[in-house]
Order: structure tokens, then sequence, then C-alpha cells
């Protein structure tokens, strides 16, 4: 993987673990979360707020409980000062009525004492007095007051007795005053010994219970403050449970939570590289943080998928360079945005030259690696916003955008091949470059195919060089256009025809056979070439029809000749894409009762037998020699390929291209070409035939080295014959070199 597709791959999670640590951690967490809860209590944080709660309710439950008590004790304090109180009152009223009780009893004693009448309804009066007296004092009740309260209980049960004594005291004077007034003086002193001991003990125990009401005061305030001060505390410290509890929850559990739900919200966005917090806990939250850690890893596992995704929609494998989906879309936007800046665009199309025997010397691996460096090659020599891509097996392409066009262009070429020729890589690899600069309200497939055009120029010129698209290839391009509109015309309205060159035996010069050749007269243009007009039938589809009228035209006029004549057809190339070709040449021969023995189909070293389709065309070959067709290889020498294509299948003839024989006697090199070419074909038992012999020499040539037919200008000129013309072999006059 090339460092732009790492880079463009790189995860965004610039903190997070291997992938691999990361998944056997987190396992461990999950997995080793059961053992421990095994062999140990999990606190969940619902346990361990529900702990804290229960705690502050037995806290509040404690500082209620603290608080009854308080009141229940203010309670206590303030009966017992009520009851004092109500103590101290009645001591007054019980001194009140004793006072009464005396003056009542002294002024009757008195009246009795000095004679005066006392009234029997009075003496009653004063002894229900005492019993009141009596009945009061008796129904007093001591207070259940606490051990320092036990002073003043004493003092009132004193009273008490001293009161009981009083009235008996106070009976006994009048039942004396009213019997027998003169002991009057000798009891008076025993009822006011008695008088004096209630007073008293009365004045002692209003002193107690007054005294008694100020400790109790005190005591109470004390106590109030103590209690008011231990339920604050109480208080307090529920306050500062329930702040300590809300900071606990704040940074345990609200935090986490709020720092979670922002990752979320970041991972949604297509963020998300913080800390996640709680991965190590044992709760909930620690498992939600790993949950979320984890769902983590897993997004950025499909946003690095889907970027993978997107890479390998628009890059090439291989190089890492854009493909042709990228390459049109860029092109697109360039030519839009250059209609507002008033740049120029630039396309260079650029093909390896060689590539073929690359592939066939080194094999797939070595065909890989050469397409590799051709991009770090380009790669190099490019600006940062220009685009490289590869479209297709070696065809690759720049889109440059530059004001100063084309200067900017011829920069860059000069930039590649500098570099080519600098390179010490192990694979040698040259290159041929066809550019074209846009123009306005042009299409990205329109200046694409312009910049091919540019190549195959540059191809045809001798590879390894750049050609621009220029006025004079824009004039081919336009004949090109014409012609590929005006084939169809010709194709239906018979505007081809077939021509037909001899093929001579070099020993003797007796005619063989003919060779079949496709000739286009045009109505205003004249005759096209073949090699004008057979790409332009291949490019628009035409080619299987006007293959299979070629087929058809030729055997109908085979029919006709000698039977010792030969019959040889050129097949294009895209022909062998049907399935069906070998039946139909047979149904032809067949229909026209031409034997199949008559019949050669010749085929060139094309990329059909060397690409994809090579099984193909192999079947298809074989089928038809095994009916009796010959087949032989056109063009030998030319293609990459010609001893492999000699070693998968055994042809007929081979057939030497024209421009060994053009050259063979002023290069050595071509005439040792020739002559091993002839060599190797005898030693194979092939039939070789040289094409374009043109002069004498040449000829005598070809016979010293055993060259076994020959074809050419000095042979004969493609003719359109008549069947009366070619019906019997014409024989060759070496005195006249002319046919009779």
């Amino acid at each position: 993987m090339s460092k732009r597709e790492r880079a463009l791959l790189g995860t965004t999670w610039t903190d997070r673990p291997p992938r691999k640590a990361f998944f056997y951690n987190v396992t461990v967490r999950l997995s080793g979360q059961t053992g421990a809860e095994e062999n140990s209590v999990r606190l969940s944080i619902s346990a361990r707020v529900s702990m804290a709660c229960a705690l502050v309710i037995l806290l509040s439950m404690m500082l209620l409980a603290i608080g009854l008590s308080v009141a229940n004790e203010i309670h206590y304090a303030n009966q017992r000062v009520t009851l004092l109180s109500q103590a101290l009152q009645t001591e007054d009223q019980h001194d009140q009525a004793q006072r009464n009780l005396r003056l009542n009893v002294g002024e009757a004693t008195r009246d009795a004492e000095h004679g005066a009448p006392v009234s029997a309804s009075r003496w009653a009066g004063l002894w229900q007095q005492a019993a009141d007296f009596e009945r009061l004092s008796s129904s007093m009740t001591t207070l259940c007051l606490r051990s320092e309260a036990g002073t003043a209980s004493i003092a009132i049960r004193e009273t008490r007795r001293a009161a009981v004594a009083f009235v008996h005291q106070s009976r006994s004077l009048i039942s004396t005053a009213r019997t027998n007034p003169a002991r009057l003086k000798a009891a008076m002193p025993q009822f006011l010994s008695s008088l004096r001991k209630l007073e008293t003990s009365r004045s002692s125990a209003r002193e107690l219970l007054a005294t008694e009401i100020g400790l109790a005061a005190e005591r109470n305030g004390r106590e109030s403050r103590q209690n008011i001060i231990a339920v604050l505390l109480g208080g307090f410290a529920i306050v500062a449970l329930i702040f300590a509890m809300t900071i606990w929850l704040r940074r345990q559990l609200l935090i986490p939570i709020t720092v979670i739900a922002e990752r979320l919200r970041e991972f949604k966005l297509g963020g998300g590289d913080g800390e996640v917090p709680g991965l190590k806990r044992a709760d909930e939250l620690g498992d939600l943080a790993r949950g979320l850690f984890a769902y983590h890893a897993a997004v950025n596992d499909r946003r690095a998928a889907e970027r993978r995704a997107e890479f390998l929609a628009h890059h090439d494998m291989l190089t890492g360079l854009a493909n042709r989906l990228l390459f049109e879309s860029r092109l697109a936007h360039e030519l839009s945005r250059s209609e507002r800046t008033g740049d120029t665009v630039a396309v260079l199309a650029i093909d390896l030259d060689g590539f073929k025997a690359i592939n066939d010397q080194l094999g797939h691996a070595g065909g890989d690696r050469a397409l590799k460096q051709a991009a770090e090659l380009l790669s190099g020599c490019v600006r940062s916003d220009d685009l490289v891509a590869r479209i297709g097996g070696d065809e690759f392409a720049i889109i440059q955008v530059a004001h100063a066009q084309p200067a900017a262009a011829e920069a860059l070429i000069a930039r590649v091949f500098k570099a080519l020729s600098a390179s010490t890589d192990e694979i040698h690899i040259q290159m041929s470059i066809g550019v074209a600069l846009s123009e306005p309200k042009q299409t990205g497939e329109e200046l694409h195919e312009l910049a091919d055009l540019a190549l195959y120029r540059a191809k045809a010129d001798g590879r390894n060089t750049a050609r621009f698209f220029n006025e004079h290839l824009k004039q081919e391009e336009s004949v090109r256009r014409r012609l590929a509109r005006d084939l169809e015309e010709a194709f239906s309205t018979k505007q081809l025809h077939l021509a037909y060159q001899p093929i001579a035996n070099a020993a003797s010069m007796t005619i063989v056979g003919y060779e079949a050749l496709l000739r286009w007269d045009h109505p205003t243009l004249g005759e096209i070439p073949p090699h004008i007009f057979i790409p332009v039938a291949e490019a628009t589809g035409l080619i299987p029809s006007i293959g299979s009228w070629v087929i058809d035209q030729a055997l109908a006029e085979a029919s006709t000749w000698d039977q010792s004549l030969s019959l040889a057809i050129n097949l294009s190339p895209l022909q062998f894409r049907s399935n069906g070709l070998a039946a139909e040449i047979v149904n032809a021969a067949h229909a026209w009762d031409v034997p199949l023995s008559r019949l050669e189909l010749e085929v060139t070293e094309s990329a059909t037998l060397l690409g994809q389709q090579r099984g193909n065309v192999l079947r298809t070959l074989s089928t038809l020699q095994a009916v009796g067709v010959r087949i032989v290889m056109d063009d030998f020498g030319t293609g990459h390929s010609s001893l492999r294509n000699l070693k998968d299948f055994s042809f007929d003839k081979l057939k030497l291209d024209r421009s060994f024989i053009a050259e063979m006697l002023d290069q050595p090199s071509s005439a040792s070409i020739v002559k091993a070419t002839i060599g190797l074909g005898k030693s194979l038992g092939l039939t070789i035939v040289a094409e374009g012999v043109e002069s004498e020499g040449q000829l005598e040539r070809l016979r010293q080295w055993g060259c076994n037919q020959v074809q050419g200008y000095y042979i004969g000129h493609p003719a359109k014959f008549g069947a009366a013309t070619i019906r019997t072999m014409p024989k060759y006059d070496l005195a006249d070199r002319q046919y009779h």
C-alpha cells in the first residue's frame, strides 16, 4: 500500500492502543469480571447510591429521634417547672386557708374566753373550716421529681404533717373553747406551737420550691442549648453527607456520564479522539465506558473500511494512483473551473513502450514492478496539484492545469524523459506521450481522445517520444471522423471491393495463390488505403460485418479459379471475438464449393494473440486447421512473442514482414534476421513467404537462402481480376519478366 493510501486510510484516534491489544484488554476485562464477581461482591453504582441514601435516611431518623428526645426533655422540664409552680401556688392557697382558720379560731376562742356568746353554728362553721383545711392538706400529692428535687418533696411532706398537726390542735382548741373556755389559756401554747411548726415548714417548702423552680429553669435552658447544639450538629452532619454525596455523584457519575455523552456526540460528528473515562471501573459505568470504547473502535473500523472502499473506488490498488473514475471526475471539474479562471487544462496520455515484452520476459510480477516504477516516476515529476492516474493496463494519464500552456506541459515532459534517462532501476522502461490542450466548451472525453490521438502519433513516430495534438492531427482526426461516417454508407452502397495480389513459388515463379485485399474507392476522396480505413472499421464496430462480406466475396471469386490456386484471407483480431467464426468460414466454403485445403487464413501477432482472448483465438485456429484450413502467421518478426506463438501453435506458413525485406540488402542485421527466420521455418517444417519483394536482387537473395514463396510488386500488384483472367495458372517469363 502506498504512503498516500496509508495516509488516506489512517485512523483518527491517535491515542488508542493497538487494535489487537485493545481487543485483548477489553476481552480480559469483560471476561474477567465474572471471576472477580465470584470472589468479591461487586458494588454497583445503584448499590452504592442506595447505601448512601440509606445512610442519609438513617442519620435523618437518628436526628429525628434526637429531636423527639429533645422535645420530650423540654416537655418534661416544662412540666416539672409547671408542677413546681403549681406546688408553690398550692402552698400559697394552703397558707391563705391556714391564715383564715387561724384568725377565725383565734377570734372565736377570744370571744369564748371573754364570755361572749358563740353560737353553735359558728362553732360548727369553725369545725367545718378545720375539716376542709385538713382535707385540703391531705389531698395534696407528692411531685415525682428527680433526685435533685427530693429536698422540696421532703419539705412538702413535712408541711403536710405539720398541717395535720395544726388541724388537730385547732379542733382541740375549738372543743376546749366550746366546753371549757377556762382551759383555753393552758391549751393555747400547743396550738401556737403547731402553728409555728406549720408556718416554719411551709416557709421552708416555699423557699425550696422557689429554689427548685430557679434550678429547673436554669437546667432547662442549659439542656435546651445542648439539645439544640446536638440537633444542629446532626443537621450539619446530614447536610455534609448530602453535600459529599452530591460531590461523589458529580465526580463518579454525572461528569463521566456527561463526558461519555459528549464522546457519543463527537462520534456522531466523526470526531471522538478524547479519552473515555471509567474504563477501569468495575461497575455499570465502567461497563458503559468499555462498551463505548468498543463501539468507538467498531465505528473507527467501519469508517476505515468506508475510507478504504472510497479509496478503492477511486484509486488503482497496484500503483495507488487515481483510477479512470477519479480521473474523469477531476478532469470535468478542472474544465469547468478553467472557464472561470482562464487557465488551460493539459491532458497527457502515456503508454509504456514494449510493456508486453516486459510481461513476456519477466512475467506478471515483472510487469507489476514496471507499472509501479512508472507510477513512482510520474508522481515524482508532477506538481502537487497535478493528478496522475492509471487508466488501465499500461495506460497512464496526467491532468495539468496552468495559465502558461503549452510551456508547463513541455516542462513536465522534459522532466519525465530526464527521469527516464537517469533511472537506474532494474527494469528499463520507456514511454510515449500524447498531449492535448483544452479549448472552450470542450468535454473531458473529447480532450482525452485528442490526447490519445497524439499518443498514437508518438508511437507511430518511433516511440519514446511525445507529440502534441496540433492542427495537422486535428485535420487527420476530422478525416477519420468523416471516414467513420462514410464507411457505413460505403459498405451498404458497395464502394468496397476486393483486389488480389499473386503469391509465387520463389524458385519457379509459378503463381500458387492470391491474397484477397480489401479496397475502398471513396466517391470524393478516391482510393482509401487499408491501413487508414481498417482501424476506422474496427473502431466503429463494422469490422465483423465487413469481415463476413470479405470471406463470402473472396470464396465466391475463388470458386471460379483453378483448383490448384490457394486463397489467402486476412482476419482482423476483432473477428475472433465471435465464437462462431470457425463455423462461419467452414459454412461459406461449403456454400461456394471451395475445398478448405485451398483456404489460407492470415493472422497477425497482435494483442488478440497475446491478451485475454489468446485461448479463444488458438482454439478457433485449431478447429479450422483440423478441417484442412492452413493458418499463416502474418508480419512475422514485428510482434513481441513470435517464438512463443510458434511454440504454442503449429502454424502452416510464416510471412516475413516487408520491413525486413526492404532493408536486407542494405543492413546486415536485417539480412541476418531474414536468413535466420528462413532457417527457423525450415527446421520447423513451415513454408516461408517473403512479402514486399520489389527487386530482382531481393528475389535472388531469397532464393539463395531457400525462401519458399514470394509476394510483392515485383511479382504483381493487387488487381481486380475477373473469373476468366485467373482460371488457369499463369507462368512467369524470366526473359520479359511477365506472366503468360
